[in-house]
């Protein structure tokens, strides 16, 4: 009787799982932990790391555009991050983001030297279109470095552009950025200037002087925008 009431136990578990949907939040994360170490914090974390596109970056020039209307070839378009995602944000960026004429998109997720790195596309002071290196600390997206923007106020454009490479042989991911600054009516380079931000191994970005490392810079060209008003 005592087996029999077992037997009977144990099918009525059976039926009961069977009935249970199963947990699939950090299915799409479990394929592709980087570090093996690096699990997400809840299922929302998990879901929103699952909206970038993995990328297996080695020399990647990141640019901007200077207005809503992006260029059909433009590669850094992404995909729209729904609004529940908003709350990830702080500061300025939150409160661009909750402007109802404002969305932030995916791009990438690239590896660091301890975790991934997003790139996201969001609106701020500097345009439209800015492009930022964030970093998730639990369920909050904390900007790490400013990418990319383009932008005219006044009598004169911005530009940065980024690329991300290894520039000290050291095989980590390293950024460049340079910058310049125009007359927007006739497009005559005032300012520019080049910045190198290396990663530190806890996967940190740290400026360093000119004369600490040979770059050949002018072989990093800036995308050419041609700025219209």
């Amino acid at each position: 009787m005592r087996i029999l009431s077992l037997l009977i136990f144990s099918v009525c578990l059976t039926f009961s799982a069977l009935g249970q949907k199963p947990d699939t939040s950090y299915g799409e994360y479990d394929v592709r932990p980087y570090p093996a170490t690096n699990v997400p914090v809840s299922p929302e974390a998990a879901s929103f790391i699952a909206l970038f596109e993995e990328s297996n970056v080695g020399n990647l020039r990141v640019y901007s555009h200077y207005d809503d209307e992006l260029p059909y070839e433009y590669p850094f378009k992404g995909k729209e991050i729904p609004e529940s995602y908003y709350e990830m944000f702080a500061g300025t960026h939150r409160d661009l983001l909750e402007d109802d004429a404002s969305y932030a998109y995916s791009i990438y997720s690239i590896k660091g030297n301890r975790a991934e790195h997003y790139l996201i596309r969001t609106p701020s002071d500097k345009g439209p279109n800015t492009i930022v290196l964030f970093d998730l600390n639990g369920e909050v997206m904390e900007p790490v470095q400013v990418l990319a923007y383009a932008y005219c106020k006044g009598d004169f454009c911005y530009q940065q552009d980024s690329f991300i490479t290894d520039l000290d042989g050291d095989t980590d991911l390293d950024i460049l950025t340079k910058f310049r600054r125009i007359e927007a009516d006739d497009e005559e380079t005032l300012v520019k200037n080049d910045i190198v931000y290396l990663q530190e191994d806890d996967g940190s970005f740290e400026m360093v002087l000119d004369n600490e490392l040979r770059i050949d810079k002018d072989a990093y060209n800036m995308k050419a925008i041609e700025f219209e008003e």
